[in-house]
């Protein structure tokens, strides 16, 4: 039955001998039903009715949201779903842009549609308009499936929100692998969170130089999973480095210092070293000026 008020109709109709005692009927329904058994008698005498609390068939596999990884950042790009156009910032948040000349000419170059967007959060303070959209695609590049996510340390702790409208979730999953093929038997097995929306584990075997990926798998009471891929990520625990200290020296009233490409690097980091900040004061201030540049190189 579909339900016992609303649509008292009968689904499906059977009738078994008292001899046996189960029965097989095709499950060709989407949604929640009800099986409802009543006995009768040799003078047809029928038993109270004796009903389930329902039997839900769920065909869509769980999905989860807002997806977040403590400390985790990467360099900014920006995002082509189907219908939408993000900005991805460092903090692995995303904000929707405009559909304006550029951002639809940027997306046009995209041979497929990604779907890491889908499980990252919304910024929700940041809102940008047509000039804005239209300066941060000029900007900024297309996101990478080798774009890596860069930690500090080697502890992981994931967060994330459920979104499943059918049946109940009956856990989730995390597993570690060293490529995004290993999803299905991670190097590090899937761990149970015991059904928490979250996840915490400092892993000591994974060193500063090894690319890994985190999988997350949600499974649902109707034996359906969805696992989502979250990397490359790397542990960059060193600092930059300089090769050469800036030169400095003065000019009219001005103080004048610059840098190149090289000046400052990363043995860690691929990308580009994004900002440097400086500090311009004397032995007897205490509260020196701190400020920061983009590390665009300034002669």
């Amino acid at each position: 039955m579909y339900n016992f008020t609303n649509v008292p109709d009968v689904l499906v109709y059977l009738e078994i001998p008292s001899s046996q005692q189960s029965v097989r009927v095709q499950a060709n329904f989407t949604g929640k039903r009800h099986v409802t058994i009543i006995a009768l008698n040799n003078a047809m005498e029928p038993s109270e009715a004796v009903c389930s609390d329902g039997i839900t068939r769920d065909l869509s596999p769980p999905e989860i949201r807002n997806l977040t990884l403590q400390n985790g950042r990467w360099s900014e790009s920006i995002m082509c779903s189907e219908n939408d156009i993000f900005l991805l910032e460092s903090n692995l948040q995303k904000v929707k842009l405009r559909k304006t000349k550029s951002c639809q000419l940027l997306c046009q170059s995209l041979s497929k549609t990604l779907t890491i967007h889908d499980v990252l959060p919304i910024n929700p303070e940041t809102k940008n308009d047509t000039n804005v959209s239209e300066f941060l695609c000029g900007r900024f590049q297309l996101y990478k499936n080798d774009t890596i996510v860069y930690l500090p340390n080697d502890h992981l702790y994931l967060q994330w929100d459920l979104l499943e409208t059918g049946s109940e979730v009956n856990d989730y999953y995390v597993g570690i692998g060293y490529d995004f093929t290993e999803y299905e038997s991670p190097a590090v097995a899937y761990m149970s969170t015991d059904k928490k929306t979250f996840f915490k584990m400092r892993h000591d075997g994974i060193g500063s130089n090894e690319l890994f990926y985190v999988f997350i798998k949600v499974s649902n009471k109707a034996g359906l999973n969805t696992i989502y891929t979250l990397g490359p990520v790397l542990i960059d625990q060193t600092p930059p480095l300089n090769k050469t200290l800036p030169n400095v020296f003065v000019e009219n009233d001005q103080i004048v210092f610059g840098w190149d490409d090289t000046t400052f690097y990363d043995d860690e980091q691929t990308e580009q070293i994004d900002q440097i900040y400086f500090q311009i004061g004397n032995v007897l201030i205490t509260n020196a000026c701190l400020c920061s540049v983009k590390a665009t190189a300034h002669v």
